[in-house]
């Protein structure tokens, strides 16, 4: 009796073992199937990291240079942020922007110009008041969209949806999310260099603009 009980012992175990062998590879099989529907999905993620990997490379070896330069196209009323290549020269654009640059005819001044002091909240001429401003000659100065008051709900959404028209006195205005990213990310001393080019197309492809 005992020879047959451990026939029986031991035909279990084989039947179990041939049960956990196929488990693992309908597991396995699961598991190369749900890999392969998301590699589309982390190689884009890859990219941007290798992206920045090099970047951050790039600016290690110019550790001398600021990380970034300003461009603002006073025709097509677009800002593009641009960052240094291998030889240390501002030509990899890295953000672009929507603005508005002075209604009147050159207001807004042509020429390359230097950031060099910022205030949270700033007063204009006007009486309207502007977050994250930043100036670079004389009066004028990067600077979100104009409110009423120092309040973030007293933006002037009128003045807003002239995003990508010339419309201020000669300031650059932006988004306030965007100019904050300029706040935060660029010192004193970042080169902002105004420039007139009918027709240019952003680098970097701006969404459209929504109207409040």
């Amino acid at each position: 009796g005992m020879f047959f009980l451990l026939i029986i012992r031991d035909s279990t175990s084989v039947n179990m073992n041939i049960e956990e062998t196929s488990g693992n590879t309908t597991t396995q099989k699961q598991i190369t199937s749900t890999i392969g529907a998301e590699t589309t999905a982390p190689s884009v993620q890859q990219e941007e990291t290798t992206k920045s990997i090099s970047i951050n490379k790039i600016r290690k070896k110019h550790k001398d240079k600021l990380p970034f330069k300003i461009k603002v196209n006073r025709a097509e009323n677009f800002v593009t942020v641009y960052t240094l290549d291998e030889k240390g020269k501002y030509t990899v654009p890295y953000k672009t922007f929507w603005c508005s640059t002075g209604e009147a005819v050159d207001s807004t001044p042509l020429g390359t110009f230097e950031m060099t002091e910022r205030y949270d909240w700033r007063i204009m001429v006007d009486g309207t008041y502007a977050q994250y401003a930043i100036r670079i000659h004389g009066p004028i100065m990067l600077h979100s969209i104009p409110y009423t008051t120092n309040s973030h709900d007293a933006l002037e959404y009128w003045e807003y949806n002239k995003l990508g028209k010339a419309a201020s006195l000669g300031c650059v205005r932006l988004q306030a999310g965007d100019i904050k990213w300029i706040y935060d990310n660029c010192d004193n001393g970042t080169k902002v260099n105004i420039y007139d080019k009918p027709n240019e197309k952003p680098a970097i492809k701006l969404p459209k603009l929504r109207k409040l």
